[in-house]
């Protein structure tokens, strides 16, 4: 069986240079002109639409490194005339997804195609927040190109990220309308004996976006239920991420279960076995699926948050899943996975304690009783120290907690200590707490943290950091 790097539609006969590429970005049917500067780096040439696997399964073009090196063009653009999404990269939603290794050096030229300024964070990725890396207080207006460039570290976890805009006041809208991608760094899980040779899928979830009817439409790369296939007793691994502003996914395939293998691009020391999977914004998961008895199943979003009529949420189909064909033996399914560094008897350099607030008499959504300034410091850490955050929720809403750069280990929720685990976004319950340590490691600079409710963080739950040496 190939692994989905050998599945790759794009070959080296679509490498250009310079920036003819960019032109070949707009696809045919929209009206939308750019201004590009001399310096964009090689990119790839861009196809007219995704790729299908033999089942028909349709996953976004996929761009991988090689010789360590990455380079490409996104172009954020509009369609007007769009039955569904407003927004995509390239004339796709999703993007293109990223391929890349630990140590390469990856180089995106983006082409603000949009009315309104916009950027790129790329999500989860252990990456400098400063100069042209991951620096989300940059603002690319209409008609620019900026280069951007990332050094991926050696020891960079290996697993699924995403990115996606951060301009503070337009990434609810710009997300919501279809602007995101997913990254796969690979190495990890994919080198486990156990794993390889397993038919991968990559699943992107982006909702509700309108569709012609204004009815509310919830896509898989691109596509309102599409059908995956599967053997009686075949195992397939499934990359699963939330790439919706505001869309929690209360995740249930029915007649199956879910074996969780990684959280967040990052690797669980043991499998965990789950009948549903719960997914808020921002978040991604690893999973692997046991075909079951021939026949039709539906993955689906159950009806989730009953009791917060701000956050209610129907059920939804999102997969038909269909196993068919000879079936198979199932295979031993592997229970240790790859050990992580734990940081529960870490010494600590400090102890914060940050609050998420709902006021109606101050600011609506807030962090510490204060909204998002741009040019405000919140925290200061030191470089090269561990420090533990008690993060408390004091509003009756959910709100997923997410932060740049630097992924942390959760120690407890509720006052609950929970399987050691590395994440970059995790759920605060209303009126609840969860408590995490993280190491402040191999870059200072300025980034955020912030609630990955993007309407909420753009309303001003967001506040800012800074590691100094």
């Amino acid at each position: 069986m190939t692994t989905l790097r050998d599945q790759l539609t794009l070959t080296r006969r679509h490498v250009l240079a310079g920036t003819a590429a960019v032109g070949a970005a707009v696809v045919a049917g929209t009206s939308l002109t750019t201004s590009t500067s001399s310096d964009v780096p090689t990119v790839l040439a861009q196809d007219a639409s995704p790729a299908a696997g033999e089942d028909g399964f349709v996953e976004p073009m996929q761009y991988a490194s090689e010789d360590g090196q990455l380079s490409v063009t996104l172009q954020a653009m509009a369609d007007e005339t769009a039955t569904i999404a407003r927004m995509g990269y390239n004339g796709m939603t999703p993007g293109p997804t990223l391929r890349m290794r630990p140590g390469d050096t990856v180089r995106v030229a983006l082409v603000n195609a949009l009315p309104e300024m916009t950027n790129i964070h790329v999500h989860g990725l252990h990456v400098s927040p400063s100069g042209n890396s991951d620096n989300i207080f940059l603002h690319i207006e209409p008609g620019q190109t900026f280069n951007y460039e990332y050094a991926i570290p050696a020891d960079h976890p290996p697993g699924i990220y995403w990115y996606h805009p951060h301009p503070h006041g337009h990434t609810a809208l710009q997300v919501l309308n279809g602007l995101a991608g997913a990254i796969i760094v690979e190495g990890g899980l994919d080198d486990l004996p156990q794993l390889t040779g397993l038919r991968e899928r990559l699943m992107l979830i982006q909702g509700p976006l309108q569709g012609q009817d204004r009815s509310a439409l919830h896509l898989v790369n691109g596509q309102e239920r599409p059908t995956v296939t599967i053997q009686p007793g075949e195992t397939q691994r499934w990359r699963i991420a939330n790439m919706s502003a505001n869309q929690f996914y209360n995740l249930q395939l029915v007649g199956h279960q879910f074996h969780c293998i990684a959280t967040d691009g990052n690797p669980l020391p043991e499998r965990e076995t789950m009948d549903l999977l719960l997914l808020g914004p921002g978040e991604r998961a690893e999973v692997l699926v046991q075909g079951g008895a021939a026949g039709i199943y539906e993955l689906r979003s159950l009806a989730w948050a009953p009791d917060i009529p701000s956050q209610t949420q129907e059920q939804v189909s999102l997969v038909t899943v269909v196993s068919g064909g000879d079936p198979v033996e199932p295979m031993e399914l592997p229970t240790t996975l790859i050990p992580i560094r734990d940081l529960g008897d870490a010494n600590l350099d400090g102890r914060r304690e940050i609050t998420f607030q709902e006021s109606s008499t101050g600011p609506a959504f807030n962090i510490d009783g204060k909204a998002f300034v741009m040019d405000r410091v919140d925290q200061v850490v030191k470089l090269d120290t561990i420090e533990e955050w008690t993060i408390r929720n004091e509003s009756p809403e959910w709100h997923p907690f997410h932060i740049h750069v630097n992924d942390y280990q959760v120690m407890s929720i509720n006052g609950s200590p929970v399987t050691p685990r590395w994440e970059d976004t995790t759920l605060i319950p209303p009126h609840g707490e969860f408590v995490m340590r993280t190491h402040f490691k191999d870059f200072t600079g300025r980034f955020v943290y912030h609630c990955h409710i993007l309407s909420h963080e753009d309303a001003g739950m967001m506040a800012t950091i800074e590691v100094v040496e």
